[in-house]
């Protein structure tokens, strides 16, 4: 399952053939930034957390270059950005 998680906001969206549309969805209906807002993949048929939450998506690569990270990467590269998502969604998700 697909995912968009909005730091800010402390908000996330759901279940959209691609993360873009969530994101798109959260721009328009909620007023979340660009910036504030990264891909996450649910793999719910896995047991454990850190098999079940996947950071990979392409709206990450553009947000890791906005936070300094020239290479951008599908992932999250800034490991305190990647615990205060992790937050966020499990503050919304129970696993």
């Amino acid at each position: 399952m697909k995912g968009v998680v909005d730091l800010n906001q402390e908000l996330i969206a759901l279940d959209a053939d691609m993360h873009y549309e969530l994101a798109d969805y959260l721009k328009e209906q909620r007023g979340s930034k660009e910036i504030d807002m990264w891909g996450f993949n649910l793999w719910l048929e896995n047991q454990s957390m850190g098999d079940i939450l996947e950071y990979d998506s392409f709206i990450n690569i553009h947000n890791n270059q906005l936070h300094g990270f020239p290479r951008g990467g599908m992932g999250i590269l800034d490991a305190d950005i990647m615990a205060r998502a992790t937050e966020v969604i499990c503050k919304w998700i129970q696993f």
